[in-house]
């Protein structure tokens, strides 16, 4: 129900920070309480004829449509979830964009956003996936994420039809796509983020169409003091690569601090973040003491 969904939300909005407080009327409307919070900068008012726009441009079942699969699997897919579930899996933030009250806007050209590596190729391309994720979350723009082996035009632009962002997940196409099956998906990718590591070879089909290399070193450098972060300049270059607008300093400290907090999975494949037990995650940072405290 819309209540439970503003219950979770409200609940992860709280505990993470990652948005400003919601607005009274949500709180209302939610019947819920919560202590005054100290008065923050307004959301910025959606964009007339810019590149976002207040609601879909498609259509966007509120977490009822065929690709939505909850853990039990989707109508789309046919198939129960699994490992490598191709159903959308949002989390309770990214959830909230279906109440206005939160203020998530919509792309007039949703963008097809691939991040590409070799399977277990150890170049932090699951970080890569989520930042991009979040990036976008933070920016409060509506963007559904997926994974995917085989990408097929037929696929994408299924998705597609919410409206949102499309981000997809994947690893090497050859073997799982010919030639003119992949020439067929091409023109369909806006963005094909690929990522890269010193010592690992990085599949040269992707690199081919890549147009945007993250470098494993990048992510993971920093100075003892942990003022010197790479990962704040990778998600800088990041954001402005995908034409997402308006991000502070503190909002890209922000989703460093979720990148770098973001819970581990102790069984399975954790359908949201793509992130199994196995993954590492801070590249040799220490663990953050606590959230920014500048208001991001």
């Amino acid at each position: 129900s819309m209540f439970w969904l503003k219950f979770q939300a409200l609940g992860a909005l709280m505990s993470a920070g990652s948005f400003a407080a919601p607005t009274a009327r949500a709180v209302k409307r939610a019947k819920m309480e919560v202590p005054a919070a100290a008065p923050e900068a307004a959301a910025p008012a959606p964009q007339q004829g810019g590149r976002l726009m207040p609601t879909t441009g498609g259509t966007d079942p509120n977490c009822n449509g065929p690709f939505d699969c909850h853990g039990r699997g989707c109508k789309a897919t046919g198939t129960r979830c699994h490992s490598e579930c191709e159903g959308r899996h949002l989390d309770a933030i990214e959830k909230t964009r279906f109440d206005r009250d939160f203020g998530f806007q919509y792309p007039r050209e949703p963008s097809v956003v691939i991040t590409a590596s070799r399977d277990m190729g150890r170049t932090a391309s699951t970080w890569v996936f989520n930042a991009v994720r979040l990036l976008y979350r933070q920016a409060k723009e509506a963007c559904d994420s997926y994974w995917q082996r085989r990408l097929l035009p037929e696929s994408l632009q299924e998705r597609l039809q919410t409206g949102a962002h499309v981000l997809v997940k994947t690893h090497e196409w050859t073997g799982e796509l010919s030639q003119a099956e992949f020439d067929r998906v091409r023109p369909m990718l806006t963005h094909v983020i690929v990522s890269v590591r010193q010592g690992f070879s990085p599949d040269p089909a992707w690199m081919k169409v890549a147009t945007h290399v993250i470098h494993y070193e990048d992510i993971v450098e920093h100075d003892e003091a942990g003022q010197n972060i790479g990962a704040l300049r990778v998600l800088r270059a990041l954001a402005e690569h995908l034409g997402i607008e308006g991000l502070t300093d503190a909002d890209f400290r922000r989703v460093d601090y979720d990148l770098m907090t973001m819970k581990m999975p102790t069984g399975g494949c954790d359908q949201t973040t793509k992130l199994w037990p196995f993954h590492s995650r801070r590249g040799g940072r220490p663990q953050p003491a606590g959230p920014p405290k500048d208001g991001g």
